[in-house]
């Protein structure tokens, strides 16, 4: 695992926190801050609102957000192929997003994939060989299926992506020792990765951010091409929205990785 490839940076004010393995003359990955505001059009605020700091997030980024495409995220394994005539779906309307669906993948040039999360993992996928990018929300539902190996299978499938070429970005999510779950999930969490699971005087834990590790690297991804940001979204609810710190009312996140346009 790497850390040191995560920095925050300002873009025309607004916070950004981005993987500089992530970021190069090919594709651009974001993730926006608390201070930007919520990004998501699922939480029940004003869609215009919504709408309009999404907008100035991405033009602080240099993007358009007549670009981006997000799905309604279901905490399954269902995987999204964009392309070019998918630009814009679900960037003003939630009714427009691409259904059911937790992980995006293209190799579009200008499509713009987003992910919206509160605690769980967005992870950021780029080939830079095909070069094709992916963004997946994984929760624990997710992780347990195993969203992220199949991302990659997929990418492999669709563009014959290589794996070992793969660099990933864990963006800022829950933290192992924030994560407490009961005995059951706990259980079946240990029966696949039983590193990832460990208890204190208080509970159980899971290492969210371990076990999608351990999954990326049984499918050939190599682990110094693995960067977590080691941010964790509960520890800091001043820094980022935390589903889990703020009992289920709060905003979203969101993160963004697009290939360039040449």
């Amino acid at each position: 695992m790497t850390t040191m490839g995560w920095v925050e940076t300002k873009a025309a004010g607004l916070e950004v926190y981005q993987c500089r393995e992530l970021n190069d003359h090919q594709i651009i990955q974001a993730f926006s801050g608390r201070q930007t505001g919520n990004l998501a059009l699922h939480t029940g605020e004003d869609p215009k609102q919504v709408v309009n700091r999404r907008r100035l997030w991405l033009e602080a980024l240099g993007l358009s957000l007549d670009r981006l495409v997000s799905g309604i995220q279901v905490h399954g394994t269902n995987i999204a192929m964009i392309k070019e005539t998918d630009a814009g779906a679900g960037a003003r309307e939630i009714d427009g997003a691409i259904r059911e669906t937790d992980a995006l993948i293209t190799k579009s040039a200008g499509v713009i994939l987003a992910t919206f999360t509160a605690d769980c993992l967005p992870i950021f996928i780029y080939d830079p060989v095909t070069p094709a990018v992916a963004v997946v929300h994984a929760g624990w539902r997710g992780a347990l299926g195993g969203i992220a190996a199949l991302t990659i299978k997929r990418m492999n499938q669709e563009y014959g992506t290589d794996p070992g070429n793969c660099r990933v970005g864990i963006g800022p999510s829950i933290c192992g020792d924030c994560f407490r779950v009961g005995p059951e999930l706990a259980e079946r969490f240990g029966a696949i990765h039983p590193q990832t699971v460990f208890r204190d005087e208080t509970a159980s834990k899971v290492d969210l951010q371990a076990f999608i590790r351990l999954e990326l690297q049984g499918m050939g991804v190599k682990p110094d091409h693995i960067y977590d940001s080691g941010l964790c979204t509960a520890c800091r609810p001043d820094r980022f929205f935390s589903y889990r710190a703020e009992s289920g009312e709060t905003g979203r996140m969101m993160g963004i990785i697009s290939l360039k346009k040449t």
